[in-house]
């Protein structure tokens, strides 16, 4: 198991000879910039010894820690496995501050991102479809070519409704030769994403019918990410609660009124989100993961019913 946090790294001094192979991490080098980073940390440099973190304990420790979750993966033990994952970012995580070898530094970045590709899978098996998408982007954030994570990420997103993105991920992967796939895996990752097509073809048709007597569906999803830029609202609890609320309310009024305190929005701005909502719910209530929300909502419903009634 990984020591506390607040272990701190073992140090090696460096001398100047190889301080230039030496590497800041992310957030270091940042700090580091402008005209700190100039003529005068250079002539601090070839005068005296560095002290720089010793990776090579940390990639060792998260490496066994690593190769313990994959036998808990192997094993079906998926959150006893993420557990012991993240352990060994932990441990990779104590060199995040300081100074480290560039190819030490390489190594931890290499390892972090493949422990965040496994960590995606193992959330992939336990439903945690939006969790999974994270991890997946913090590994390609450090291999913006893992295969791995973008199918994963992919994945996730179908599972989501979220379409666009799972066949945009897809799409990167065959322009990466389908990477980890072998010849059957890559045929059928091909008739997914003709799949993904068209369900995306079907549902944009499905919703541009739902809106053609009002403002065009192109222009209606526009204004719709604006609205979510605006109000970080990309996480998917937009969509879930206005669904919800839509259904439990009866009165679309209310839940104009709700959605805007909840966000703090403009009047006219949780109109326009409430319309949307309910074009997305009456297009695609067929599909299954709309149709647990909508069944969830009702029954809710039907449970406030019965307790007000038992109240009167």
């Amino acid at each position: 198991f990984a020591p506390p946090r607040y272990r701190s790294p073992r140090w090696q001094c460096v001398a100047p000879a190889r301080a230039a192979s030496m590497a800041p991490s992310g957030e270091a080098a940042q700090e580091e910039g402008g005209d700190r980073g100039g003529a005068a940390t250079e002539e601090a440099v070839a005068t005296e010894e560095v002290k720089v973190c010793d990776g090579i304990p940390l990639l060792k420790e998260a490496t066994e820690h690593k190769e313990t979750a994959n036998g808990l993966f192997k094993r079906k033990k998926f959150h006893e496995a993420m557990k012991a994952y993240e352990q060994g970012l932990e441990v990779l995580n104590r060199s995040n501050e300081f100074r480290m070898l560039a190819d030490e530094r390489d190594k931890t970045d290499a390892l972090k991102a493949v422990i965040w590709c496994n960590i995606a899978l193992c959330r992939i098996h336990q439903d945690l479809y939006d969790r999974a998408i994270d991890a997946a982007t913090e590994c390609l954030r450090l291999d913006k070519e893992n295969t791995k994570a973008l199918h994963r990420r992919s994945q996730a997103h179908e599972k989501l409704g979220q379409l666009e993105e799972a066949l945009s991920d897809s799409t990167k992967l065959k322009k990466l030769g389908d990477g980890h796939l072998n010849a059957k895996e890559s045929e059928e990752e091909e008739r997914r994403r003709e799949q993904l097509w068209e369900r995306l073809q079907k549902e944009n048709r499905a919703i541009d019918e739902v809106a053609k007597a009002q403002e065009p569906y192109w222009m209606m999803r526009d204004r719709f990410n604006v609205l979510v830029d605006k109000y970080d609202l990309g996480d998917g609890q937009f969509f879930l609660m206005v669904a919800r609320w839509l259904i439990m309310d009866d009165d679309k009024d209310i839940t104009v009124e709700r959605t805007r305190k909840q966000w703090k929005m403009e009047k006219s701005e949780a109109e326009f989100g409430v319309k949307w909502i309910k074009m997305c719910l009456e297009a695609k209530a067929h599909e299954p993961d709309v149709k647990a929300i909508i069944a969830s909502a009702t029954q809710a419903k039907l449970q406030l019913a019965e307790q007000k009634a038992k109240e009167s």
